[in-house]
């Protein structure tokens, strides 16, 4: 299968370091893209010996990143273009076997969206769906935009595939380790949830329209 791994980077280089050499099997094709604020990878010479490194012009939002991924993916010709928390770190054996369950779900002609592991720590999108599906709302920054995204994929029939593989997350390690990005956070939160109770005519698990802010198809 022809994928691209895609990891966006804010902070805790320590955590990257787990994340990228949990993947060895992915390394020849596996971006990372350098949204620090100080361009910190710029230094991390085991890291470009690895995998490569992107550093946008100006940093992008957790949205932009996932844009980005998705028109590097369909450049290569990939079929699948996976998302990795830089915080996350994969068990030995779990990024073969991902590969393999995604090889046996293209074997099998179903519809798939997305796989996931240990939630979205490691998980695919097929992109076929993401062409149907579009790009990621960027009116979101971080928060509600995976519930959004994957909300539209189910709605174009894509279905949700769980594979339990064992991938570990420090959770939330990037909010919790800059107090600003942090503050930003919280802030913003309740802005996107309201915007995604007026997307969707509800909360998520609520949600009472069919297309985005209930116009006709």
């Amino acid at each position: 299968m022809r994928y691209l791994v895609g990891i966006p980077y804010v902070n805790r280089i320590d955590l990257l370091y787990r994340a990228i050499h949990s993947i060895p099997a992915y390394w020849p094709n596996t971006v990372v893209l350098d949204n620090s604020p100080s361009r910190e990878l710029r230094q991390a010479h085991w890291l470009t010996q690895a995998v490569t490194v992107v550093e946008p012009t100006v940093p992008l939002t957790f949205v932009q990143s996932m844009n980005a991924f998705q028109r590097m993916a369909e450049e290569r010709g990939a079929e699948a273009v996976f998302y990795m928390h830089n915080d996350a770190e994969a068990h030995p054996g779990t990024p073969e076997q991902f590969l393999h369950v995604l090889s046996q779900l293209k074997a099998s002609g179903k519809k798939w969206g997305l796989a996931l592991t240990n939630f979205d720590a490691l998980a695919a999108y097929n992109m076929e769906a993401v062409r149907t599906a579009g790009p990621w709302d960027t009116v979101f920054s971080s928060y509600f935009a995976d519930i959004d995204y994957h909300r539209r994929l189910r709605l174009a029939g894509y279905e949700e595939v769980f594979t339990g593989l064992p991938v570990d997350h420090h959770g939330s390690s990037t909010r919790k380790s800059d107090s600003k990005v942090n503050f930003i956070v919280d802030v913003t939160w309740p802005l996107y949830e309201r915007y995604y109770e007026l997307k969707w005519g509800g909360k998520m698990a609520q949600e009472t329209y069919l297309t985005p802010f209930n116009r006709p198809v």
